[in-house]
This record gives structure tokens, C-alpha cells and sequence, in this order.
């Protein structure tokens, strides 16, 4: 199988030679020209050859008057107009075309923040508080983002292979922002569904970020795959590879890895792999470290693309 034919298998839960592995970390490319970010990626494609890129999107949104943080209702509506000029789409597209022409026979998953998340990412945390004492201004602003951020998904059509949604507020500790059942369902939820549907038409992968998740809050999201941090989190791998909604995205523990021997990495991957019977897209649960050393990519790699042992393995840890 040739790369994108593996990980378009592998994305509907189909048998396939080997799961295609990939991994990312952040570049800290907010401030690179597009030119800069696509040839980062490129090369770190390159250097150990991914079935899959994932293209981070440091780029943040623009706001009324360059606004970085909210402190009042008022200051909320800042963000999401349809009015302001969106460099950062276009400087991001610019991004995707670059990588799809210098690796064309590998499929891409562009990073979307959810459209929370991408508030909290323009105009920093004291927006949650705010949401929560003023719902139907977070229905406005958040809907607004949504409406930019399906502009953007459309516009990608054609450019990218799948997205990679980062969902926040569905975590009972710290990433969740405090937010309960009912907040999530009425002003986060619905938004994000907007979002993926907007993707239909592509592989969609839905990372639900925390260490803490409450999985039920997500179950209802059109997604294909489902990443998260699965050795901090429930559920197991085995349990969302044998529920048969979505296929699972993991396999490699992101948390500590950066020191980790390299058999450690083998054993986490090969253990994963065996969890889900190869029903499984191999990735770390969250973003990478930007110090791991590179010989851990490259066991990550073996690990993926090895026969898996007739006997279990355990992972690293276990008793």
C-alpha cells in the first residue's frame, strides 16, 4: 500500500499492511512566513518518513483593533467578524499548499482549534468566566468564530486530506476550564459539531484534549477517528477499537517519552497495536515534546511498521 491509500484504510477501520505512524510537536511558527513553516514540516516529514503530516496552525485569529485579551462582554465581540481581514487563513492555506506539493503522496490532516478554544487562543482565559455568566453572548461569539472557521474548512477543500479538530472543555480537571455538563451541551458542543460537519467530506479526527476526560460529553461528534491521551485518560484503546464507532489515534505516551530508553518505546507501541488488533492509526496522545531526541521518533517508526510479536508485551509499567 502507498501512503495515502494506507492511511484512508486505516481511517475507516479497514485491514492494512501496517498502521501508518506519524507524529508532530509544535514549531513555535506564529511568527514564520508560510514559506518557513511549510519547509519545517517538509522536513521533518522527510527526516522520518511519515505515513501522515499533521499540520500545526500557530497562526491566531485577528481581532477588532488587535485585542489580546477580554475583560468585558463588550471586548468578547472583538472576535468573529465577518468584516475583518483573515491573514491568518490565508498565510495557513499557503501553508497546506506548499506541503501538499512538496510531499503530494502523503495525506494531511490540518489542525483546527475548536471554535472555544480559539477564543480562548485569541484573547486569553478570562474569556471562560465571562461565557459562563453571559451564555447567550458565548452562543455570538463562539457561533461567529464556527461560521470563520467553516469559511476556512471549505476553503481547504481539495488542499488537505482530513482535519484534526483539538476539543477542549470535556475534561473534569484543568483543561475542561471548569465548565459543567450542561455549559459544554449548550454553548461549546453544538459549534464543534458545526465544525465537523463542515469536513464531511474529508477524514475527520477529533482530539479531545485533557488528562481527565469525559468521554460522554463527545460521543455524539461526526468524527471518523478519535484521538487523546490515552495513558493519562479513559477510555483504552481496545475499548474505542472494539466499540467500532471510531478508530483510535494513539498508541505512543506523549507525557513521558522525552526520557524514555527506546525499548520503552517499542514495548508502549507494540502493546497498543496489540490492544486494538493493528485497528489503530499510530500517534503520540498529544503533541510531542519539540526536545525529544530523534532517536525516539525514529523507534516510534520501527514500532509502527515491525510484525507484532506472537506473545503479548507489556506496556511500560505494567505488573
Amino acid at each position: 500500500m502507498d501512503k495515502k491509500q494506507r492511511f484512508m484504510a486505516a481511517s475507516r477501520g479497514e485491514k492494512v499492511d501496517h498502521p501508518p505512524v506519524s507524529s508532530w510537536i509544535h514549531f513555535g511558527s506564529a511568527l514564520w512566513e508560510p514559506e518557513l513553516a511549510a519547509d519545517v514540516h517538509l522536513r521533518f516529514v522527510r527526516a522520518y518518513d511519515w505515513d501522515y503530516i499533521k499540520v500545526m496552525d500557530d497562526y491566531r485569529f485577528p481581532t477588532e483593533g488587535g485585542l489580546r485579551e477580554a475583560t468585558t462582554v463588550d471586548e468578547l465581540r472583538a472576535i468573529g467578524s465577518p468584516d475583518l481581514p483573515y491573514d491568518n487563513f490565508e498565510r495557513q492555506l499557503e501553508v497546506l499548499r506548499r506541503i501538499r506539493d512538496g510531499a503530494p503522496g502523503v495525506p494531511t490532516l490540518d489542525t483546527v482549534f475548536s471554535p472555544f478554544q480559539t477564543v480562548i487562543r485569541a484573547l486569553g482565559d478570562g474569556v471562560v468566566p465571562l461565557f459562563k455568566a453571559h451564555p447567550q453572548v458565548a452562543h455570538e461569539v463562539i457561533g461567529r468564530v464556527a461560521d470563520r472557521l467553516v469559511d476556512f474548512i471549505r476553503a481547504s477543500a481539495g488542499i488537505v486530506d482530513g482535519i484534526f479538530l483539538a476539543v477542549n472543555g470535556a475534561d473534569a480537571g484543568v483543561d475542561g476550564w471548569g465548565l459543567n455538563a450542561a455549559q459544554f451541551a449548550d454553548w461549546i458542543a453544538p459549534y464543534d459539531r458545526q465544525v465537523l460537519e463542515a469536513a464531511r467530506d474529508r477524514v475527520r479526527v477529533m482530539h479531545v484534549h485533557g488528562y481527565d476526560l469525559i468521554p460522554e460529553w463527545v460521543n455524539d461528534y461526526p468524527a471518523d477517528v478519535l484521538s487523546w491521551s490515552h495513558n493519562q485518560s479513559r477510555p483504552t484503546l481496545g475499548e474505542v477499537a472494539r466499540g467500532g464507532r471510531h478508530v483510535p489515534m494513539g498508541g505512543l505516551d506523549e507525557v513521558g517519552t522525552l526520557y524514555w530508553a527506546l525499548s520503552k518505546v517499542r514495548a508502549n507501541v507494540l502493546a497498543s497495536r496489540q490492544e486494538t488488533a493493528d485497528r489503530i492509526i499510530v500517534a503520540p496522545g498529544c503533541t510531542m515534546h519539540s526536545d525529544t531526541p530523534p532517536a525516539i521518533f525514529h523507534a516510534l517508526v520501527a514500532a509502527a511498521r515491525m510484525p507484532l510479536p506472537v506473545q503479548p508485551v507489556s506496556p511500560p509499567g505494567a505488573s
